[in-house]
């Protein structure tokens, strides 16, 4: 199974290590990047009728409109567009209340920490694996 493969994260050296990781598990389909989470919603709403299955890795801390805002504005879209997104939030937080906070959102299925490694993604990603990966 490949992935559509979206990072969101407004530093371009992050979305450079997320593309190389996302790249050495072999699931990706395609990625697409964006600098802002704005940008990156308005995909998604824009986006809303392929069936394509879809890996957001979404960083917590961004300015404008930071991955809380984007969960909360996620969260209000419709489930068939929901169901076809998982999350992964990014961050390089080591504060407690911020991955238990971005944990509680239904979309989102695993948080690691920046930089994340081939390795720990497809640890995060393996629950909505088919089992023979």
């Amino acid at each position: 199974m490949k992935f559509l493969f979206v990072i969101i994260d407004d530093r371009e050296l992050d979305c450079y290590i997320a593309k190389k990781n996302i790249m050495n598990t072999g699931l990706c389909a395609d990625a697409k990047i964006f600098y802002d989470a704005l940008s990156a919603l308005s995909f998604i709403k824009d986006d809303a009728v392929t069936d394509e299955a879809i890996v957001v890795l979404l960083d917590i801390m961004m300015p404008v409109m930071n991955g809380f805002q984007f969960m909360d504005e996620f969260e209000k879209l419709s489930h068939q567009v929901k169901a076809k997104y998982k999350i992964v939030a990014i961050t390089t937080s080591l504060d407690k209340a911020d991955i238990s906070g971005i944990s509680n959102y239904p979309s989102v299925v695993g948080v690691l920490k920046k930089p994340f490694t081939s390795k720990a993604l497809m640890q995060v990603l393996q629950p909505i694996l088919p089992p023979q990966l």
